[in-house]
């Protein structure tokens, strides 16, 4: 699984001559905690936090800005996209192709891709995310995978 499977691929995100108070509103229109900052053509220069937003001062998201950002490309495997996430105490890391940024990743995506598990009913194969199009392991059709959801903790403490 690679971060093209799970990122969310319509990124919200923001110029550096925006002011503190356009970044707060749009952090909040959305419900994100961040979003990347792009430049006139596009490329990532930086990303801004709520953390950014409360605890640096400045006018303009350029001020307040982290400049220097992690980022994974498309083929990143999710498992490395989580120890960043977790090592570095991250809410999200951009994905790019280039200096652009075609999606983000974030700690609910993986959440959700572990969420999401298909059983193949013919060899087994365990395999997490969107519907697959077939079996890795035996190639049966994906009509024929099962989805199959983990009892959620709290409905299965209560019985």
């Amino acid at each position: 699984m690679h971060a093209r499977d799970i990122m969310t691929h319509e990124v919200i995100s923001i110029g550096p001559d925006a002011t503190v108070q356009d970044v707060a509103r749009l952090l909040s229109d959305y419900n994100i905690s961040g979003c990347p900052v792009r430049d006139g053509r596009d490329r990532m220069v930086g990303i801004v936090t709520e953390a950014d937003i409360i605890g640096k001062e400045g006018e303009r998201v350029g001020d307040i800005m982290t400049p220097r950002v992690v980022s994974v490309c498309e083929d990143t495997d999710v498992d490395e996209i989580a120890r960043i996430l977790t090592g570095n105490r991250f809410k999200r890391v951009p994905v790019l192709r280039g200096e652009r940024v075609v999606g983000i990743v974030s700690r609910a995506d993986i959440v959700r891709m572990i969420a999401r598990r298909w059983v193949c009913p013919v060899c087994g194969a365990i395999q997490h995310a969107r519907a697959p199009e077939q079996c890795y392991a035996c190639g049966a059709d994906a009509g024929r995978l099962e989805r199959e959801l983990e009892p959620r903790m709290e409905i299965h403490a209560r019985e």
